[in-house]
């Protein structure tokens, strides 16, 4: 059965970094046919009120937008910090006791396009829209680059953190949210879990409907002529665990939504049919989870009643899903029992490369119309891909 949570911050942190932490860690740039800019914007849901606020006040969105910049418009690649400073220095005091030097995380760089010809067109309506939820108290920010890897390939990729879950949520005026008691998220309470996954969606379709506002995205992107196409077949949703439910919660209810993908999460929330194309991906040996080990996946199976397909990754584990195998990969830390136990034995930087692959390949297919044969008999080039 494949576990709720995203990423369990402390074992991530303490395999990463110890005496292996140099002075900047720079995850190198996607090498897709698009270079990336990236920006952040909170957004507030006036229509909602927050159901964990004890203030009663407005629900509030955190998000990040990865969006595709053709390579000849991209003046300038500039390194840019891959969290905020107040959520890096959270996660390194949350591991001081383990010897973590003070600054790691906040050391992490990527790489975006900081500058833009003055001339570049700004047309962005045909642009696919992705949206992307993680795990269950996790943070968006430990799956940007996966993030990054698809918006170098032609996407915008939104990612959101969910204020008051997410361990911590770092406004940009210095606003800081930490996340709830864990028992606000049990999932031994009958019908919690189905209740958090309502409000992720509610936050996904108000995320959606402000990526097609003109007034928002020019403060993401600007000189942007328009908002995102948010309709017409050009949106569409994945996530990893309890994320990879909500993005398929959120397909059978928003019918803006072309395609969904749960990555490795049970399924929670109300069912209903669906005639859009979605897609399991799941783990193979040595701990296989699909639609035989995971009742629930059995059950969202038959209310897919178009174009479905699963498949599964050999030697991986849950917390594969994202950042976390390219960190260690980049950090050099010795690939131990301890490390293979978070994610996997197959090598980290291989794992981010056909994850992010069968992404991009299913958005490839329901989005750009572009054939594949990986979902139907595999293929040679991911060798690690099991088709079920």
């Amino acid at each position: 059965m494949a576990r709720l949570a995203g990423y369990p911050l402390q074992i991530l942190l303490c395999l990463l970094l110890s005496a292996y932490t140099q002075a900047q860690l720079l995850i190198p740039a996607p090498k897709g046919q698009y270079a990336v800019g990236q920006n952040t914007i909170k957004l507030v849901d006036t229509s909602r009120t927050d159901p964990y606020d004890p203030s009663h006040g407005h629900r509030a969105v955190m998000t990040s937008l990865f969006y595709p910049v053709p390579k000849r418009s991209c003046t300038q690649i500039c390194p840019v910090p891959y969290m905020p400073p107040v959520t890096a220095s959270y996660i390194d005091a949350s591991v001081a006791a383990l010897g973590i030097p003070n600054g790691t995380f906040e050391s992490i760089r990527m790489q975006a396009c900081c500058s833009v010809a003055p001339k570049a067109k700004k047309d962005i309506t045909k642009v696919p829209v992705i949206l992307f939820s993680g795990g269950l108290q996790g943070t968006r920010l430990l799956y940007s680059a996966l993030a990054q890897t698809l918006a170098s390939a032609g996407y915008a990729v939104i990612t959101m953190d969910h204020t008051y879950e997410t361990s911590i949520v770092e406004f940009p005026d210095g606003t800081i949210i930490p996340g709830l008691n864990d028992t606000n998220f049990d999932p031994e309470v009958p019908g919690l879990l189905d209740s958090v996954l309502a409000i992720r969606a509610a936050d996904a379709r108000f995320v959606l409907t402000q990526m097609g506002l003109k007034s928002v995205v020019q403060k993401l992107i600007p000189g942007a002529a328009c908002g995102f196409n948010v309709k017409n077949g050009n949106a569409a949703f994945y996530g990893h665990s309890f994320g990879g439910a909500t993005a398929i919660a959120a397909l059978m209810h928003d019918s803006r939504l072309a395609a969904a993908i749960n990555l490795d999460g049970m399924q929670f929330g109300n069912l209903t049919d669906t005639k859009k194309p979605a897609l399991l991906v799941g783990r193979a040996e040595p701990s296989p989870h699909n639609r035989t080990t995971d009742a629930t996946w059995a059950q969202t199976w038959t209310h897919f009643k178009g174009w479905r397909r699963e498949v599964a990754v050999a030697k991986i584990e849950h917390n594969t899903f994202g950042d976390t195998g390219l960190l260690i990969k980049l950090s050099g830390l010795p690939v131990s029992d301890d490390i293979k136990s978070v994610i996997g034995s197959l090598d980290g930087g291989r794992s981010f490369t056909v994850i992010t692959e069968v992404v991009r390949t299913f958005f490839d297919l329901v989005l750009k119309g572009k054939k594949t044969g990986l979902f139907e008999k595999g293929s040679k080039d991911l060798p690690e891909v099991v088709v079920g």
